[in-house]
């Protein structure tokens, strides 16, 4: 019964909310687990939970010696199920309210200098190979000169960049559309690798409508994009680049550059940068102007 009402929950997450696949699958491995801890109880309604229960999980997860960021995701899937339930009759009981996250240390994310960063996509090392020499310059220089999520960037199809306007159009959480600019350094990048891309898939007699591929002419996975990242950096010594990292970047370089937050909220695909900020819409021609003065790498040399 309890597990019906799970694939309930994550049918109207993916149906309802438009929620993406990455995320439906973390709803399931923290739900799961909580109603797994539920069994070991012998709770088999949760019309039967209580109180106490929710706060014996919480100590479970803290005698477990999980992370707080990660408690607080736990908890956070489990209050959205609970919210789900009470608003569908499911259950009677509010429990909500009895689910308190940890204290969360709030770090600054280490973000490299507009100076760090050209240096490091200006002299990326070359020779090992052609193909991913040139697929990594695009990887990059589309990952920090769009500010693009690892997810957005391993789903970027073809039909999704438009050279003549030097846009891309992005699906980005919840299935929600927005339109990012990309510059001069950007667009030589992305021609000079979906010409030998094309020239692969011809080789391999193969077609494929994702952008970044592997040496097998498959779609690059999040966990290759990552790797990509990763190790192109140490060999700079950006030990500490991910994808993430770059997105950072991107905002703080424009950010300090002048352009509005608005702007970089817009670009980001954010519904608002703080809890209490509205999201408001910012029209393409002001978009493009604002990121082709202010981005470092939208400019020519």
């Amino acid at each position: 019964m309890i597990k019906n009402l799970l694939e309930d929950f994550l049918n109207y997450l993916s149906f309802e909310k438009n929620y993406s696949v990455n995320t439906i699958r973390g709803y399931r491995k923290d739900l799961e687990e909580f109603l797994k801890f539920l069994e070991a109880q012998k709770i088999e309604s949760l019309e039967s939970l209580e109180p106490f229960h929710l706060r014996y999980y919480l100590l479970f997860l803290k005698r477990e010696k999980r992370e707080p960021t990660t408690i607080a995701r736990k908890l956070s899937s489990i209050r959205s199920f609970l919210k789900y339930l009470l608003k569908q009759k499911k259950v009677k009981k509010n429990l909500v309210n009895y689910l308190s996250n940890p204290k969360i240390s709030k770090k600054l994310p280490l973000v490299p200098t507009e100076e760090e960063i050209n240096n490091f996509i200006d002299n990326l090392e070359e020779g090992r190979n052609e193909f991913l020499d040139l697929r990594d310059r695009a990887l990059l220089e589309i990952a920090y000169g769009c500010g693009l999520r690892v997810s957005e960037i391993a789903n970027l199809t073809l039909d999704q960049i438009n050279f003549g306007l030097q846009i891309i159009r992005i699906v980005g959480k919840g299935k929600k559309e927005r339109i990012v600019p990309f510059g001069k350094k950007a667009f030589k990048a992305l021609k000079d690798y979906l010409e030998i891309r094309d020239f692969l898939l011809s080789k391999l007699n193969k077609e494929t409508n994702y952008v970044f591929l592997n040496l097998r002419g498959e779609r690059l996975t999040e966990r290759g994009i990552r790797y990509v990242i990763k190790e192109r950096g140490k060999k700079q010594g950006l030990f500490y680049l991910h994808p993430h990292t770059l997105r950072h970047a991107f905002a703080t370089h424009l950010l300090n550059a002048g352009v509005d937050l608005r702007s970089i909220q817009e670009m980001l695909g954010h519904s608002s940068l703080t809890t209490t900020e509205v999201y408001t819409k910012v029209n393409y021609e002001y978009l493009l102007k604002t990121y082709l003065k202010a981005h470092p790498r939208a400019k020519e040399t």
